[in-house]
């Protein structure tokens, strides 16, 4: 069954002071996630290992109400180059990419929690984060990721030796405490739901021509369906547009 998959930071492009990207690695309701550095240069990068190879099937990636990224792209990978430096390719394979609201309608008040199912194996994820959105509070040109939640399977089920160590690593990074509120509810209160989206492979099979979804009406109360198209980013690779 999946579960979620804990992780450590091995590798980020830069910081804020005060907001590393192994923030990442605590779920909690006060913690305030990484920071890009001010009128930092883009694309930024951040790589986390997971504690075991596994088979992805969705992210979860709470925003920043204001430091909001344009668009985040997703790669995987079995291992890191032997002399690992951010923004290289090597050995890292293109999942695709979400986007994300420019949040106007909320008045930049609201974080947005993105589902985003994928279907890879691996134990590297890296995401690189894209130009900000503009907007009278982000006067400083940053990016930043509040939260993300990693859900899964175990990719090598018959490795039963590690299971002890994985599990320890977990609690190291992560705290003894199996409830996670950092993406179930705790923000509940400001977090605005900006639906689902599926990631077409690099090179996988072709994306069907359309795709139904689930959306919160938040007026309503209650889930709708949501038919979309399906399209192809301007590399020709397959993807789903995030709904906003």
């Amino acid at each position: 069954m999946p579960h979620k998959i804990g992780f450590v930071v091995v590798s980020s492009s830069g910081h804020e002071d005060g907001f590393s990207a192994r923030e990442l690695m605590i779920h909690a309701p006060t913690v305030s996630g990484w920071r890009s550095p001010r009128f930092c240069q883009f694309p930024q990068e951040i790589v986390l290992q997971m504690v075991e190879r596994c088979r992805i099937r969705k992210l979860q990636l709470l925003a920043h109400q204001y430091m909001i990224s344009s668009k985040i792209e997703f790669y995987i990978s079995e291992s890191l180059p032997e002399y690992f430096a951010p923004y290289q390719a090597e050995r890292f394979r293109r999942l695709g990419y979400v986007s994300l609201c420019d949040n106007e309608k909320t008045g930049c008040k609201a974080r947005e929690l993105k589902s985003v199912y994928v279907d890879a194996v691996g134990q590297f994820l890296k995401l690189i984060f894209h130009q900000n959105h503009v907007n009278k509070y982000n006067i400083y040109n940053q990016v930043a990721l509040v939260a993300i939640n990693i859900i899964g399977d175990p990719a090598d089920f018959s490795d039963e030796s590690n299971t002890a160590s994985r599990e320890k690593l977990i609690d190291h990074y992560l705290g003894h405490n199996s409830e996670d509120p950092a993406l179930e509810g705790t923000y509940a209160s400001s977090v605005r739901t900006g639906g689902e989206s599926t990631l077409g492979e690099l090179k996988g099979p072709a994306v069907p021509s359309s795709v139904t979804l689930s959306v919160l009406d938040t007026s309503l109360g209650q889930w709708l369906p949501c038919h979309l198209p399906a399209v192809d980013d301007n590399e020709g690779t397959p993807f789903q547009r995030c709904l906003v």
